[in-house]
């Protein structure tokens, strides 16, 4: 049987440096596993065993949908660009033997952060998957999911044109409907380590980037951090944090700090370049604003010419 990984990458070529730091961190930790990538721009490194060119749609997120249902291998997993890979994970083709697929509960209650696409005939119990992992067999019931899931989006990319929302929504919908089995994972399977969450065991994939950079000892180091401690723990802002008995005469529960890691950049020279781009989008709106007054000036000003001129003509 059939096992590999596969990659899509469309719209947006900053994405390929996060491809390639990816697919090494992989191929260290997995070695034997093939990688397939799909993009529509040129895609080359020792990392990839197969490149497939494709044409990008609508929206990345559609690609990503739609492409999906053709991965070559009969069990695959899905991996965003910006996944570092940690540790091994082929326990992960061993849920495929009993289950149509499996992914994370998204981290938040749901991301259609605007409310575009309301679903209040779905349970609020039912959640959002985080599909920036996901792994699946080829199998009937998951070629039906995969279907609605992207004829899903792409209606309502038809009929909300520049409402392009996120596709974890359309995602919930065609499982919730759909008849595929899927397993819940961990997120030591899927850690966005940027956000909070809850770990019990060894993370095994790490998901996150600082504008479009994944630097491998940096990652490392947030490995490092994340698993210096294997017990049940809980990450936010950096820091982890498990559990201590403390007391002699009466035990008493408290947290204990595991580590922290810092942002990749040092937080001053982030404030910096953030305050550089709002003074100069604050410049440019004020150029803007001046430009257009000058032309509203001008075409003021230019009114009664054309109206002595169009009187001039009439006679």
């Amino acid at each position: 049987m059939s096992q590999g990984a596969i990659y899509i990458v469309t719209q947006d070529e900053r994405y390929l440096n996060l491809l390639r730091a990816s697919a090494e961190s992989l191929k260290k930790a997995m070695p034997g596993l093939p990688v397939t990538v799909f993009s529509q721009f040129p895609v080359t490194g020792p990392h990839f065993d197969e490149v497939r060119r494709v044409e990008g749609a609508m929206d990345g997120f559609y690609d990503k949908a739609r492409l999906m249902l053709q991965s070559p291998y009969q069990q695959t997993i899905f991996i965003d660009a910006d996944i570092y890979v940690v540790r091994p994970f082929s326990d992960l083709f061993a849920l495929l033997d009993r289950f149509d697929c499996a992914a994370t509960h998204e981290e938040y209650l749901n991301t259609d952060w605007f409310s575009h696409y309301p679903r209040p005939d779905i349970p609020l119990s039912y959640p959002e998957f985080n599909t920036g992992i996901l792994v699946y067999r080829r199998s009937p019931a998951m070629h039906r999911v995969f279907e609605g899931w992207s004829q899903l989006y792409k209606e309502f990319l038809d009929t909300n044109p520049g409402k392009a929302t996120n596709d974890q929504p359309f995602f919930r919908a065609a499982a919730y409907y759909g008849d595929a089995r899927v397993a819940t994972l961990g997120r030591e399977y899927n850690c966005k380590f940027r956000g909070q969450g809850y770990l019990n065991g060894p993370v095994k994939l790490l998901h996150g980037h600082v504008k479009f950079k994944m630097k491998a000892d940096y990652m490392r180091k947030v490995a490092g951090v994340m698993n210096a401690s294997e017990k049940p723990r809980v990450y936010i802002g950096g820091k982890v944090y498990d559990q201590k008995i403390s007391g002699r005469l009466w035990g008493r529960r408290k947290a204990h700090k595991v580590g922290s890691f810092p942002e990749p950049e040092s937080v001053l020279l982030l404030r910096g370049k953030k305050l550089a781009q709002i003074v100069k989008e604050r410049v440019m709106r004020r150029t803007f604003k001046g430009n257009c007054f000058l032309v509203a000036e001008m075409f003021r000003r230019m009114i009664p010419v054309a109206r002595i001129l169009g009187r001039f003509h009439c006679r």
